[in-house]
């Protein structure tokens, strides 16, 4: 399999991989100034990278003096979490009508506190807003540049809700229209999905993370497996790591659906892993967020960027490497209730795999290994629980079929 993902350099305005390394290089940035002295950051203030103090955004609103003060308590304090969504929400509060790439700095300002490590329901909604509001105006603009061509090209495309009247002509760094319908039709796709999280981060997030708790666990030591079933330690440091480990599973549910947020979401399950290496839950939190991505790329696909299928090896790949590890964390002969997690999302994604094997460039030997690897996950989580018989019969069913195919191939 390949092991290397490659964004469609044809599509810049949509490839979130490239923005989450964006953010992480933003982040690395806000650390390394923060450690700056005070005469340093202010002699240094035109040099520093405009989305560490916000400035970035504020020269979008020249005369906001709020947005001017908040701008100088970012450069003083980067980390300061609270001011930098003050800062995005008076910038998006002054114009309805920002260029695109405000909207997209905007996107990014709003997601530097996720990538930080604090995590709130406020700060997710701002997030979620400011990213529908980037792809909205990213698809208007394409939307409008298309307004020639004739309708047979935009047969796909609703063309609704356009405000012909606007003037602004964004560059967006397309130049062709089968690029445009790209990203027009992956934009589409994601606002439609951003009703339904932002419900969930209201109805189901009852939850924060902050980057001082992740700090704390990091340093004190290694997280007792008694979070993933069982007993261990009752100890002060114990209890805060499994306090942590579990608010970040409900952080995560919120981060992975979202694909600008799925790098924040992968590096908070490496810190766990980090913390201790035993216990199986961080490497399931890394194995759902890597299927998350499989969804993205998917969509992709499906909205016409060919060049997304050669990341589905290597992302399910990935999946399938974290999913191993932590198969190796619980026992197939004598599983407990606190293994179901690990056995049925295993056998889940092996199944997957055989839906997708084409996608996913699988040899006939590989697929049926890697099937049998999922009946035996299957059948020890119905020794548990069964209600997993239902999965249990779909995967015998699967290995059958490739048994059959294999054989008549044989005899052939």
């Amino acid at each position: 399999m390949a092991d290397k993902i490659k964004e469609n350099k044809d599509t810049p305005n949509i490839n979130h991989i490239a923005f989450q390394n964006q953010l992480r290089g933003i982040v690395d940035d806000i650390k390394a100034h923060q450690s700056n002295s005070p005469l340093k950051k202010m002699f240094g203030k035109k040099n520093v990278n405009p989305h560490v103090n916000g400035s970035v955004i504020a020269e979008a609103v020249p005369d906001n003096k709020e947005a001017a003060k908040l701008v100088d308590k970012l450069h003083k304090e980067p980390s300061d979490s609270v001011s930098r969504l003050q800062l995005v929400n008076t910038v998006m509060g002054a114009s309805s009508a920002h260029s695109l790439a405000t909207n997209r700095d905007m996107m990014l300002q709003a997601a530097i506190p996720i990538y930080l490590g604090d995590v709130t329901q406020t700060y997710l909604m701002v997030v979620v807003h400011a990213y529908k509001n980037y792809h909205e105006k990213l698809m208007n603009l394409h939307k409008q540049n298309m307004m020639s061509i004739r309708s047979s090209v935009l047969k796909n495309v609703n063309m609704s809700g356009i405000d012909v009247s606007d003037e602004d002509q964004d560059d967006t760094n397309i130049k062709n229209t089968e690029s445009m319908m790209t990203e027009i039709q992956v934009s589409e796709a994601l606002i439609e999905r951003t009703d339904e999280i932002l419900n969930n981060i209201k109805t189901k997030m009852s939850t924060s993370l902050s980057r001082e708790e992740i700090e704390e666990v990091s340093s004190t030591g290694k997280a007792a497996a008694s979070f993933f079933g069982g007993g261990g330690d009752d100890s002060q440091n114990t209890q805060k790591q499994n306090m942590v480990i579990s608010k970040s599973v409900q952080v995560l549910s919120m981060l992975s659906p979202v694909p600008l947020l799925q790098g924040a979401g992968l590096d908070l399950a490496k810190t766990l892993q980090s913390v201790d290496n035993k216990i199986p839950y961080p490497l399931v939190m890394e194995g759902r967020v890597h299927q998350q991505v499989l969804k993205y790329f998917l969509l992709r696909i499906e909205s016409g960027d060919r060049t997304a299928r050669d990341n589905m090896a290597p992302t399910y790949n990935k999946a399938l490497v974290s999913f191993r590890k932590a198969m190796k964390l619980v026992s197939k002969t004598a599983p407990k209730k606190a293994d179901l997690p690990v056995l049925t999302e295993f056998a889940n994604l092996t199944f997957y795999g055989f839906i997708h094997r084409d996608l996913m460039r699988f040899t006939k030997d590989g697929v049926l290994g890697l099937v049998k690897l999922g009946k035996e996950a299957a059948d020890a989580a119905v020794t548990v629980d069964e209600s997993f018989a239902p999965l249990q019969k779909r995967i015998e069913k699967s290995l059958n079929q490739l048994d059959a195919a294999r054989q008549a191939q044989a005899e052939a």
